[in-house]
């Protein structure tokens, strides 16, 4: 099953940030690998979310923050004073993970 990960705006909308699939992921509608990522950064928040910029071989830089992030339409409990939930460990792992 594809994972559509998406990012919540003001607690109203939802728009969609990313897709993993079986042979890489998907990003503004271009697809990419383990390959092309350049670098991976997580920023701790000071009792705030988690931040996420994982920047691609081409350029472009995925940000993503752990307090709006959700999977397939729900959204995780994010910790008062970790700033983290799970949706958003599973998501750093994989990029921080070399594909097998």
């Amino acid at each position: 099953m594809d994972k559509v990960y998406s990012i919540k705006h003001f607690g109203l909308f939802s728009t969609k940030l990313l897709t993993i699939k079986d042979d890489g992921f998907y990003y503004k509608n271009k697809r990419y690998d383990h390959d092309d990522i350049k670098m991976v950064n997580v920023a701790v928040g000071r009792g705030r979310s988690l931040v996420m910029g994982v920047k691609l071989n081409d350029g472009n830089v995925i940000l993503v923050n752990a307090g709006a992030l959700e999977l397939n339409g729900t959204q995780s409990k994010t910790g008062f004073f970790s700033g983290n939930n799970a949706i958003f460990d599973e998501l750093k792992d994989y990029f921080v993970t070399p594909a097998t």
